[in-house]
This record gives C-alpha cells, sequence and structure tokens, in this order.
C-alpha cells in the first residue's frame, strides 16, 4: 500500500521515463509520449483518466513531486490498483473497473 501525502500518491515508473499523481478520483500521468496528440500545437506530454474511465489529454508538468518509484509488481493506493511492468503501468480503478495503461509508446483506456 502506497502511502498518501495530503490526498495524493506520486509515483515514478523504475525506468524513470513516467511520473503520475494518484488520488482517489483520478490518475494524471506525464511522459514524453511518442503518439500523443496536439494540444493547440505542442504536443501532450499528460494524461488524466478519471474512476469512470474518461481521458483527458494534457499539456503541463507535475513540478517536483516527491515521488515513489515503483518497482515491477502490483500496488494498492487511494482505491487503485497499480500493476508496474517492464511494459508499462496499468491503473484500475477497484470501484469502477476501470482504468488505463500508460507506456511511452502510448495510451489505452479501458
Amino acid at each position: 500500500m502506497l502511502q498518501p501525502e495530503n490526498g495524493y500518491v506520486f509515483i515514478e515508473t523504475k525506468s524513470g521515463k513516467t511520473r503520475c499523481q494518484i488520488n482517489r478520483t483520478e490518475v494524471g500521468c506525464e511522459s514524453q509520449f511518442t503518439d500523443s496528440p496536439s494540444i493547440d500545437g505542442m504536443p501532450a506530454n499528460g494524461v488524466r483518466v478519471t474512476a469512470d474511465g474518461e481521458i483527458d489529454w494534457v499539456v503541463g508538468n507535475l513540478g517536483d513531486i516527491p515521488a515513489v518509484t515503483l518497482d515491477y509488481r502490483t500496488y494498492k493506493a487511494l482505491g487503485w490498483t497499480i500493476e508496474a511492468t517492464s511494459d508499462g503501468t496499468r491503473f484500475t480503478n477497484d470501484r469502477t473497473g476501470r482504468g488505463m495503461f500508460v507506456a511511452v509508446e502510448g495510451v489505452q483506456t479501458f
């Protein structure tokens, strides 16, 4: 179980290529995605999914967050199951079963 700080859990993938913030209602991740949509002429470097499976691409920066580096295993945090693998990270909301799989090569929602 990852411990929240001010209602958030901050994580970084083992590769160091993706950082995310998690709260009870959504997960937001930033990475240098290779296949992200453009927003106002800039490639999106952030993606967010709600507990209901709604996805939103953004341009932004999580800043200097106190991220915990994940190993390749399964974690629990704030009602989400986080499965970290060498291929990417899967975030599943425990209540709705909705979420996203995040990798530098792309994002898939379910």
